[in-house]
Formats: C-alpha cells, sequence, structure tokens
C-alpha cells in the first residue's frame, strides 16, 4: 500500500554527484532540471496526498526548470498547479518575456501546457488539482497560465496564500478523514480566489462563455463543429464568438487542443475510448486518420499509434512515477 507521504531525504547524502542526481530525479515525473551549481543537503522535495488534491513542499537551490512537449505528451493530465513562492527569487519565461516572482506570489501552472523557469534558490508550496474540480465562473484556466497572482492585490489570494503556510504547517498531524475535509475546503479556497472579480451570478457575458466551451467539450465528436455552430446554437453573430477565443488562438484552434487533448487521454487509458487509433480519431471529430496524426504529432511531438505502446512498456520508476500517478488519480 502506497504512502501518503513522499519524500527523498537529501541530508543523508554525501555524494553531491548523487544528490544532484537524486533531485532531478525526485522533480522529473514533472519538470526536467538543469543544475549548474551545487546541490546543498538541505534542499527538499516531499509530497502528500490530500483528498482529490496533491500538496507539495519544496526548497530548491540554483536551476532551470521547463515542462516538456513530451512530458506533456506521454503523461496527458488535465490538471492545475498553483504555487506559492515563499522565500528565494525565481523568474518564469512568459509571452511577455521573463517575469520575476515576488514572495507571496502565487503562479498559476497550466501542466498541460510548457513551462520554464530559473530560479536562483527558492521555498514554496504547490497545490495540483484535477481542471474538473474548478468552478464553473472560474472560467477556462488555460489562458491564464503563468499569471502571477498578487496578495496584496486580492484579500482572497491572501487568504489562500495563508491556508497553504497552514495546511503545510499541520497536515503531519491529519488523519486521512482530516485531510479529506481539509481538501475540500482548499478546493473552495481555490474557487473563491480564482473567479473573476467581475464576475457574478448575473454577469451574463462571463456565463455565456463557459456555456460555450462546455457545449464544445459536449460535442467534440461532431466533424463539423465550429464557429457557424456556435453562433446557430447560441444567436450569437462571429464577432463575439471571436473575441471569446483571441486569447487561444481562435476558435479552431481552441477546438483541435481540446479534440487532441481527449484523444490523448483515449489512447493513454486515462478515459475509455475505442481500441484501434482510428476509431479514436473519428471520435474525436476527425473524418481521416492522416488529418488527424498530423494534428496529433504537430502538438505532442510523437505519433498516436505509438503512445499506447510506449507507455505500457515502461516500469514505474520509484518517487518521480509515483508522484506523477497521484497526480493522475485525483
Amino acid at each position: 500500500m502506497q504512502s501518503d507521504a513522499l519524500e527523498t531525504d537529501f541530508s543523508q547524502i554525501d555524494d553531491e554527484r548523487v544528490r544532484r542526481e537524486a533531485w532531478v530525479r525526485a522533480i522529473s515525473s514533472v519538470y526536467e532540471a538543469r543544475i549548474d551549481e551545487e546541490v546543498p543537503r538541505t534542499v527538499r522535495f516531499r509530497s502528500w496526498k490530500l483528498g482529490t488534491t496533491l500538496f507539495n513542499h519544496m526548497r530548491a537551490s540554483a536551476q532551470a526548470v521547463e515542462r516538456t512537449p513530451s512530458q506533456i505528451a506521454v503523461q496527458a493530465v488535465d490538471h492545475v498547479v498553483l504555487r506559492l513562492y515563499s522565500s528565494g527569487r525565481t523568474g518564469i519565461d512568459t509571452a511577455g518575456g521573463e517575469a520575476e516572482i515576488p514572495p507571496g506570489g502565487i503562479v498559476i501552472f497550466d501542466l498541460s501546457q510548457r513551462a520554464r523557469s530559473v530560479t536562483r534558490e527558492m521555498s514554496g508550496l504547490n497545490l495540483a488539482l484535477p481542471r474538473r474540480l474548478l468552478d464553473r465562473r472560474v472560467g477556462e484556466l488555460s489562458a491564464r497560465h503563468l499569471d502571477i497572482l498578487r496578495q496584496e492585490d486580492a484579500p482572497l489570494v491572501r487568504l489562500l496564500g495563508d491556508h497553504m503556510n497552514s495546511v503545510h504547517a499541520g497536515i503531519d498531524g491529519m488523519d486521512e478523514w482530516q485531510r479529506s475535509l481539509v481538501s475540500t475546503a482548499t478546493v473552495a479556497l481555490c474557487n473563491a480566489a480564482l473567479t473573476p472579480v467581475t464576475d457574478s451570478a448575473y454577469n451574463q457575458p462571463t456565463i455565456a462563455a463557459i456555456e460555450i466551451r462546455q457545449f464544445i467539450e459536449a460535442h467534440l465528436g461532431m466533424a463539423d463543429l465550429g464557429v457557424d455552430m456556435i453562433c446557430a446554437r447560441f444567436g450569437l453573430s462571429r464577432t463575439p464568438v471571436y473575441s471569446l477565443f483571441e486569447a487561444d488562438g481562435g476558435v479552431a484552434t481552441y477546438i483541435r487542443n481540446r479534440r487532441l487533448s481527449r484523444a490523448m487521454r483515449m489512447l493513454t487509458g486515462a478515459e475509455a475510448g475505442p481500441p484501434r487509433v482510428s476509431g479514436v480519431a473519428y471520435t474525436c471529430g476527425y473524418e481521416s486518420l492522416k488529418s488527424f496524426s498530423k494534428a496529433f504529432r504537430a502538438r505532442y511531438g510523437i505519433n498516436p499509434r505509438d503512445v499506447g505502446t510506449g507507455l505500457r512498456g515502461v516500469a514505474q520508476r520509484e518517487s518521480g512515477d509515483t508522484l506523477m500517478s497521484w497526480i493522475q488519480e485525483l
């Protein structure tokens, strides 16, 4: 039976080279690391299963880490990580250039997208949760990937940061039932902190945007799903629909990415689907196996026919795979 806490004790590793390899291995399921300096004994990477979420504390030395397309393709997780930076200096690559994260800042990481950061030593807390647990009024977080939430800007973000620190202080003393209760409260607080302050039950544009995305998700298997179908279904002109998906690269790009994400889940067994690649293609709205394979390879860097065999033949590698398996099980 798996323990509900996972940690590598770096303080017990005398050889610096071995300690460096142990650190890279500990985070390898989520990020690839490049380390040019010595890894001290004080680094830490400890994770806990917390009900329907995963909680983690890390203290890292100077390093550059990246979530790569190959990791995204193989793992096919549809999860979000909220990382609270407690101390140190870290910069992340964003569309607008490198941004430095202030202590107390919380960054949104969409694990289905690439990310790169460079740190000069840092400590922080990570909270991973499935996207399905996010409330409807939060909206689609894909466009908020790498956003920095500052505690001084929003009382609810400050409350979320305080809550994460309190959970870390008391998690080892909680039994399974208590962790389940804390998990429920944590998800509710995340939803509150992530809901746009301009949103409300009476904010019709926001509600309409959510309904359109839910409509797309429910009709991914229809080959003719597109802007014309959306406009007809919701009585809208093309302009507001185009505006809604501008941050996602357009309506067609959003639909294609959601189809490919669903296909990846089917091919890896994370979601039930047809046994053959051609069946997955048609189920996800592609009329031709050739066009599906081309789009899949362009997004994930791997042929769809190679996904299942490549995953099933790989043995689990202790902590790294255990950590990712916890995320996938949430």
